[in-house]
């Protein structure tokens, strides 16, 4: 599985471009509408069933995932989660969503946001003037292809569930299950020494 963080603010439908408070420093907005891109994208994806997409632009504070979805149309079935972008920068946002996950991901990013080298090799930067255009197209296809197996492979029900799940929800996860693995890992250790005469 592959994350692709759809990092490009604009209007889709009913989905307006509000003023995002992760947006760069003195960035004098452009009104884009995003049909013909979410349309492109779409089709990239077509060829690469382990894509999914995750939303981190601006409509999350301002719609439910539902109608996100609904309005993406054919993008909206591969759309299984938001970052959480209120405060911080945009890969601030991002990097909170991966801490607890080891899949690989692809940040369609639009230079209203700030990304630093952190990120730059998973990034795909988008003028936000010509928006997700062939340059664009065939970055992310280039990215998506050196993921192989990854990203050409159907995404399992483990792994789809995995994908839906908050980061928040994830963190609690993992502080449950950590412990848990820790005494089977001890149990583990004490049978190995036994075994080996160690005991």
């Amino acid at each position: 599985m592959v994350y692709v963080f759809f990092c490009m603010n604009g209007e889709l439908g009913p989905l307006r471009d509000y003023p995002s408070p992760t947006t760069r420093e003195g960035w004098v907005p452009i009104a884009r509408h995003l049909a013909v891109d979410i349309s492109h994208l779409a089709k990239t994806l077509a060829d690469y069933p382990g894509a999914v997409v995750v939303i981190g632009n601006g409509w999350p504070l301002y719609y439910d995932l539902k109608c996100i979805r609904e309005v993406c149309g054919e993008l909206g079935t591969r759309i299984v989660n938001a970052v959480n972008t209120f405060g911080g920068a945009r890969e601030e946002a991002v990097l909170d969503f991966m801490e607890n996950r080891t899949e690989s991901f692809v940040i369609l990013a639009s230079s209203e946001f700030e990304f630093s080298d952190l990120t730059a090799s998973r990034r795909v930067n988008i003028n936000p003037e010509v928006g997700f255009d062939e340059a664009a197209r065939r970055a992310l296809a280039k990215q998506l292809h050196e993921f192989g197996e990854l990203a050409t492979c159907p995404l399992s029900d483990d792994e789809a569930l995995r994908a839906t799940v908050g980061a928040y929800a994830l963190r609690r996860a993992r502080r449950f299950i950590s412990p848990m693995r820790a005494r089977d890992d001890m149990q583990f250790q004490l049978r190995l020494r036994s075994l080996a005469g160690q005991n």
